[in-house]
């Protein structure tokens, strides 16, 4: 009885163990693998010999024996490929060509082929039994001691993803997903990128007390291929990532290992952490020096004396742009960018680019914007799919200082198919830079000249001040504007060569200026409505208020009527309410497009799932069985019929051994976890109707019950074979992607 290995996606963490660790760790995972496989093939032994069958070999991997014994009238087998394992009994393959050229079986009782269809089901259908048994024991074994998992709590709710426009909010703990009960964060995150595409999902959230049921559409993202909705884990007062800006040496600026104490005069504590560091996050201005408790020495104990120590928090700019199709842009500025994000040895790396490098010129353009640079990528594939790479020269402006720089994309074809891959320069470069200068304008917002159209501000042109006061950056540019909301305001700028240009910028009024609220306030409802109907993406879905897009439709139905504005001032302060009448100009809403960040990463915040008796535990562990099985067939019904989930996000034999080892490393737990998703994998990829597999002879037996005869020999072989080509395929084109990551 034939069984092969596959398995869909998992996610590790990736450590740095040495070298005699990581070969303790690969050993660990490839006993799990046989062990795993040990159980499969037992069931199918059982089985048989309850059935009467002689099995004549039971075979854990295959290729060459390592060692083996022989026990009665069986051989048992450990062979050098641990990956897979077979039973095999008299009968399967013990056939004989007779005069007519048909093939026969031999009369013998104890053969498989002589057996009843309802005894030949059982057998066949024994190891996916097995294994299902197996996976549900194994995370009952892991909820009983307990595993720390992330908690189902938000943290960061992205501002331009669905989560934010269907009104999730940072600390909402997540109940259940479609009816669906959350236990853990990964949960909510494999609910997304398994949910239906354009259909939403019932989200049933935990908030200040109360449930509430919010409905999320998820977004395909073209570069990953998966479904999202833009939310991160709850997060701890633990600062565990810097901006490549920060300076080691610099005591006042942040280190990894800090923890957030003080904000604002107000302690943080482990109850608060994450309403804290959302609040951070949202307001850096109001908060530029924050407290933090550091370890007195650099290179000692985490439980070591600590100190309190002041930081600098620097701010970020980000904008939200209502209309789609349009650039990020600040009432029609369009800011240049910078690269975030640079892979070790990746193409970016290679070239030279560095962190923090301004976009300066992109193949020829001058300040490109992030589309810009993203088509001029893409375009190699198109202009050239016979010799897609090419160099692309570029200039950065790195300390103030210009540098010409030369980058290649990397262009790489699909195992097998030849099909070319997206080009990548192993870089991300939206990041909005300081620099003050205007990369293009947008000509309309909304069907009207945008504010720069009019002021007839140029591309290239270096804005130097506003209405008499010096700006250096697009933060100091964005607070000078809402200043002047509802007025001309004096802009001087450099251009071409000559200084001290000036021009009448006119802003806009806007809801927020009109009740003396920056970017951080929120609004929560207008004209008694908490959220509005906005079209967009073939679709029509209410959006909330706290939303531009939902402000925006709001405004637009209140234009000439005086309504009622409730909002906070920020996330931790009661709601207030104000009377506005709203005009036609303050229906763009520009000032909450404008979101100010900090370039930090916190730790997430954790819980341990545990059971306190063994029937509670195997409970969880029959739902996760249930969970992990569904999930590898939703993986292929999205793959193959609805494509939002890629090909490229499955992992072959040496993606999974990779993930194993580093589950092997975090602790026994995470590997009786890992094997235990691995089990309930194997039960379905091989009761799959595919020739060769479990399944596939289920499908013969299905259809000689059905007919009263068995399927002719011939067709049994043949589609063996043509099953085995098909399994060696995807087993080489998996192998073969794993190596190209």
């Amino acid at each position: 009885m034939a069984t092969f290995t596959c398995f869909s996606s998992l996610l590790a963490a990736a450590g740095e163990p040495s070298a005699l660790d990581r070969l303790w760790f690969y050993v660990q995972i490839f006993i799990g693998f046989s062990f795993i496989i040990f159980i499969h093939e037992l069931g199918h032994f059982i089985v048989a010999k309850w059935a009467g069958v002689r099995v004549e070999q039971f075979a854990i991997g295959f290729m060459r024996e390592i060692f083996g014994f022989t026990y009665g009238e069986t051989r048992y087998s450990f062979n050098l490929l641990p990956l897979g394992g077979y039973v095999k009994m008299l009968g399967q393959e013990d056939f004989e060509v007779d005069k007519t050229g048909d093939l026969q079986f031999k009369d013998d009782p104890r053969s498989f082929a002589n057996k009843p269809v309802g005894h030949r089901m059982a057998i066949v259908s024994a190891g996916v039994i097995m294994n299902l048994i197996l996976a549900g024991v194994l995370f009952m074994i892991v909820f009983l001691v307990g595993k720390e998992v992330a908690a189902p709590r938000l943290g960061v709710v992205l501002p331009d993803e669905p989560a934010a426009m269907a009104g999730l909010q940072a600390g909402d703990r997540i109940i259940s997903i479609n009816g669906d009960e959350i236990d853990e964060f990964n949960d909510i995150s494999m609910s997304v990128v398994l949910a239906e595409p354009d259909k939403a999902l019932d989200f049933e959230v935990e908030r200040e007390g109360k449930v509430k049921h919010v409905s999320v559409h998820p977004r395909l993202n073209p570069k990953t291929g998966r479904l999202q909705v833009g939310i991160t884990p709850a997060q701890t007062a633990e600062i565990v990532a810097i901006s490549p800006d920060c300076d080691l040496k610099n005591p006042r600026h942040p280190r990894t290992g800090d923890k957030l104490v003080e904000v604002g005069g107000q302690a943080v504590t482990d109850e608060n952490a994450n309403d804290f560091v959302a609040l951070l996050v949202t307001d850096p201005l109001k908060y530029p020096e924050v407290i933090v408790s550091r370890p007195k020495k650099w290179d000692g104990p985490e439980d070591g004396p600590r100190e309190r120590v002041a930081v600098d928090v620097v701010p970020h700019l980000m904008l939200f742009q209502a209309e789609r199709k349009v650039e990020h842009n600040l009432l029609g500025l369009v800011p240049p960018v910078q690269f975030s994000l640079v892979e070790p040895g990746g193409r970016a790396e290679l070239a030279g680019i560095k962190v923090g490098d301004v976009i300066l010129s992109w193949d020829r353009i001058e300040y490109p914007t992030t589309t810009q640079v993203e088509e001029s990528i893409l375009n190699l594939v198109k202009d050239n799919p016979q010799r897609p790479e090419r160099d692309i020269p570029i200039i950065v402006m790195r300390d103030g200082v210009r540098k010409n720089l030369v980058v290649r994309p990397k262009v790489k074809r699909t195992p097998l198919t030849g099909k070319l891959k997206r080009p990548k320069i192993d870089a991300d470069y939206g990041m909005i830079a300081d620099l003050l200068v205007v990369a293009s304008v947008v000509d309309e917002i909304m069907g009207k000249p945008s504010p720069a159209k009019l002021a007839g501000l140029p591309a290239g042109a270096f804005i130097t001040a506003v209405n008499g006061v010096e700006v250096k950056t697009w933060i100091e540019l964005c607070e000078q504007l809402r200043k002047s909301a509802g007025e001309q305001a004096v802009v001087t700028y450099d251009f071409d060569g000559q200084k001290g240009l000036t021009c009448e910028f006119p802003v806009p009024r806007s809801v927020r200026t009109e009740l003396g609220l920056g970017p951080e306030a929120v609004i929560v409802e207008v004209d008694g409505k908490t959220q509005a109907e906005v079209k967009g993406e073939n679709r029509t879905a209410p959006v909330v208020v706290r939303h531009p897009l939902g402000l925006q439709a709001a405004l637009k139905a209140a234009v000439g009527k005086t309504v009622e504005i409730k909002y906070r001032e920020n996330k931790l302060e009661e709601t207030k309410t104000a009377q506005c009448k709203i005009t036609e100009d303050m229906v763009y809403p520009w000032v909450s497009s404008v979101i100010y960040t900090v370039d930090l990463g916190f730790g997430s915040e954790t819980t341990v799932l545990r059971k306190s008796s063994p029937i509670a535990a195997l409970k969880v562990g029959i739902k996760k069985t249930y969970y992990f099985v569904m999930q590898v067939y939703q993986v292929m019904e999205r793959m193959i019929f609805s494509r939002s989930f890629g090909v490229e996000n499955i992992s072959g034999p040496v993606g999974i051994v990779k993930m194993g080892s580093q589950m092997a490393e975090a602790g026994t737990v995470q590997l009786l976890f890992f094997l235990a998703i691995i089990s309930a994998n194997l039960a379905v990829i091989n009761f799959l109707p595919l020739p060769i597999v479990d399944g596939g002879l289920m499908v013969f037996l299905l259809i000689e019950k059905i007919k009263g005869s068995p399927i002719s020999l011939r067709v049994q072989v043949a589609t063996q074979i043509i099953g085995l080509v098909l399994i060696v395929s995807a087993f080489l084109y998996v192998t073969l992607q794993d190596l190209t990551r």
